[in-house]
């Protein structure tokens, strides 16, 4: 399991309902039912106009291939900014959803 993290700055600082339905939108054409890809939180404060995703995924090699330069590319194409990406590797995983203590062995 990895966890990517994409920060960047909004210039303008759009309101929040606007980037919601940009995130909401994104969320069901790309994001669901993505595979290899656990979970994702779309992250933003209207004040600062800083954005935050968090991605949890099965693997990082599906992660480096969904973050390829096409997708930093349609992301400076839609935000008008460059992503920061950080991978984080996640020794333990807590999942109250299920209930479950998720230790990665890799």
């Amino acid at each position: 399991m990895i966890t990517v993290l994409i920060t960047y700055n909004l210039p303008g600082k759009p309101p929040r309902q606007a980037i919601t339905e940009n995130f909401v939108g994104a969320a069901n054409s790309i994001f669901k039912g993505l595979p290899g890809l656990m979970s994702k939180q779309f992250c933003y404060d209207e004040t600062t106009g800083d954005g935050h995703s968090v991605y949890l995924w099965e693997s990082r090699e599906q992660a480096e291939n969904f973050f390829s330069p096409a997708f930093v590319e349609h992301f400076r194409e839609v935000f008008g900014v460059d992503p920061t990406l950080t991978y984080l590797d996640i020794p333990v995983l807590v999942d109250n959803r299920v209930g479950d203590v998720v230790v990665n062995k890799e």
